[in-house]
């Protein structure tokens, strides 16, 4: 039990920056294209909010492994 309580205490900070990097990218480039998405032109807009978040959590993943090192 004590590893996994040390394993969250580890790991949980990492992705919590992951995380919220990932929220803010998101919030930012959702600004962009926010109008044209809701536009009726797309045919789910959810799906493409999902896709994007994705894509914002795979490259805050990115810097955050470059910043550490």
């Amino acid at each position: 039990m004590h590893d996994v309580v040390f394993g969250s205490l580890v790991f949980l900070p990492g992705i919590i920056r992951v995380l919220i990097l990932a929220f803010f990218m998101w919030l930012l480039i959702r600004g962009f294209y926010r109008k044209k998405l809701y536009s009726s032109n797309i045919w789910h807009p959810n799906l493409v909010d999902i896709s994007v978040y994705f894509v914002a959590l795979y490259i805050s993943h990115l810097i955050v492994l470059w910043i550490q090192g």
